[in-house]
């Protein structure tokens, strides 16, 4: 057996020890970029998704709350008392095909100016009052008590399709897609594509491969 280089045999091991970590730093990073990508990617999705905002007006329209459910969770709760149903079926659709086209994907990546904002609240709030007064018997609004909503249901709707507008004023949704977008991508082309240099395979039970 040949005589072994001490130095030599700790140097290597010492060499064979940086690659090691040089690795667990390059699957680290591939790891965190990732996780960051798919964060950016869920924050972007929430911001433009407009599904959770949709549901909660057709929850109103329907008269139903959150509340405590028999198995004791929570969940919408749907009124026994009839008269606290402002809208029936009919309405309930006639005005989520109304709303939906103003609540969507479209409206949060525009660019919109406050004042043009406020004109097209404007005239969506004319037209719903002419559309329910021509229509509320045949919507559901059949007694005097359902007709004292009339104006909680106009005003509740443009307030909630209002917050989906202000995420388009200037672009301020699409500038912050565009700018996490351009974060990540400096991200990926910043990091170098090898963290370490190849090493020679060092086995310690071959006692030839000591002498590099």
């Amino acid at each position: 057996m040949e005589d072994v280089d001490t130095e030599k045999y700790i140097e290597q091991l010492e060499q064979e020890n940086v690659a090691l970590k040089g690795k667990d730093v390059q699957n680290v990073t591939s790891m965190s970029s990732f996780a960051l990508a798919n964060k950016e990617g869920n924050l972007v999705q929430y911001q433009i998704e407009n599904i959770e905002l949709l549901e909660k007006l057709e929850h109103f329209y329907k008269g139903e709350y959150i509340g405590t459910l028999e198995n004791g969770d929570m969940g919408w709760i749907i009124p026994k008392d009839k008269n606290q149903i402002p809208l029936n079926a009919f309405g309930v659709s006639a005005m989520m095909e109304i709303i939906s086209k103003y609540v969507d994907k479209n409206t949060t990546l525009s660019v919109y100016s406050e004042m043009r904002i406020y004109e097209i609240l404007a005239d969506l709030g004319d037209e719903l009052v002419i559309y329910i007064l021509s229509n509320y018997e045949k919507m559901g609004m059949d007694n005097n008590f359902k007709k004292t909503k009339f104006r909680l249901l106009i005003v509740t709707t443009l307030h909630m399709i209002e917050s989906t507008y202000r995420k388009a004023i200037g672009g301020k949704t699409i500038e912050e897609m565009n700018q996490s977008r351009i974060i990540s991508q400096s991200d990926l082309i910043g990091r170098p594509s090898s963290q370490v240099p190849t090493q020679r395979k060092f086995n310690i039970l071959n006692p030839r491969s000591w002498s590099g």
